[in-house]
């Protein structure tokens, strides 16, 4: 009986090893395929490049379209992101003060160069502040982004006139224990993204519209462009050399973020946005951040869901526009 079950499980282990070979050849030689005939996109690249602290970063810029003296705003985008995820609502939002958006390093058209940490992004944003000459601008940032936006705060309290946290709480941290890591299954998640199945998996998700346009829809709502050139815009920052590598390398790396006492220590005027619809960060969570960040500014677009600033532009910019008016006072 018991070399019968050996003999199972020795079958068994020889038919699960042949799998992933085989998964791992097929891989290879999907990935040799994409190198051989690679997809080219004609996305437009609007903006210009700094150096962001030795860092080659994509930057757009929208001048006011009535100059006030208000501090200008700088918008910083989340996870997989990049200044597309701004470009109907930063309009919107520069009529009296100057906006930018820029991609944080990794992502969109800036360089693929780690380290990829919390203390790197930073660096990279006080030296996107310096690069432009900006003076103590308002920084929001979305999702992630947050997390980078209110740790310059928390490092360099003078270098900003005040944050919005939107769609995103600046921390790393889920469930009901906030001292434990977030971002789990690390060890599942290096698996996940080694090559050449992970680069096999991003690479040919990215090679197609549709993943993406459903991906999109979900976190975006009925408002947000899914017309083609659209989603061009999307996948294009992964389709050039070294974007699907440098997205691998920040998804194996553990969730950016503050701490929540790290938070209670923040002491420039903040803000905080959060959409009805969102799953990743509800109102109650926007309001525990509130609550962290000692401010009273909070703000839901009822109906909208994570991608709002992409999908609802005209809600977002009201219900930010007064944050903005209130974080100068």
């Amino acid at each position: 009986m018991r070399r019968r079950v050996l003999r199972g499980l020795r079958r068994t282990g020889i038919v699960l090893v042949s799998i992933i070979v085989v998964v791992l050849a097929l891989a290879g030689l999907y990935l040799a395929w994409d190198d051989l005939a690679p997809v080219h996109v004609a996305a437009p690249v609007p903006g210009f490049t700094v150096d962001a602290a030795g860092v080659a970063t994509h930057v757009e810029h929208w001048p006011a379209a009535h100059p006030s003296g208000l501090p200008p705003l700088v918008l910083v985008p989340g996870f997989a992101e990049s200044t597309y995820v701004f470009s109907r609502l930063a309009p919107r939002l520069a009529d009296d003060r100057d906006v930018y958006a820029y991609d944080v390093r990794g992502y969109g058209f800036t360089a693929h160069e780690g380290p990829y940490t919390l203390a790197a992004d930073t660096d990279q944003l006080a030296g996107v502040v310096s690069a432009l000459h900006l003076t103590r601008p308002i920084v929001l940032g979305h999702s992630l982004g947050a997390a980078i936006a209110l740790s310059l705060a928390l490092r360099d309290p003078g270098s900003v006139t005040g944050v919005v946290a939107a769609n995103g709480d600046g921390t790393p941290y889920f469930g009901d224990d906030r001292n434990a890591r977030g971002g789990g299954g690390t060890s599942l998640r290096t698996v996940l993204t080694l090559p050449p199945l992970g680069p096999a998996v991003v690479t040919a998700v990215v090679r197609h519209r549709d993943p993406i346009r459903r991906i999109v829809a979900s976190q975006c709502g009925p408002g947000c462009p899914t017309d083609d050139s659209a989603i061009d815009r999307w996948r294009a920052p992964f389709l050039t050399p070294g974007g699907v590598s440098a997205f691998l390398g920040i998804a194996r790396q553990p969730l950016i973020g503050l701490t929540d006492d790290q938070e209670r220590q923040v002491r420039v005027p903040t803000a905080v946005f959060s959409s009805s619809e969102d799953t990743s960060f509800d109102h109650t969570q926007a309001v525990a951040t509130a609550a962290r960040l000692h401010t009273s500014l909070v703000a839901e677009l009822p109906g909208a869901r994570h991608l709002a600033l992409l999908g609802e532009p005209d809600q977002v910019a009201a219900a930010i526009g007064s944050q903005l008016t209130a974080l100068c006072g």
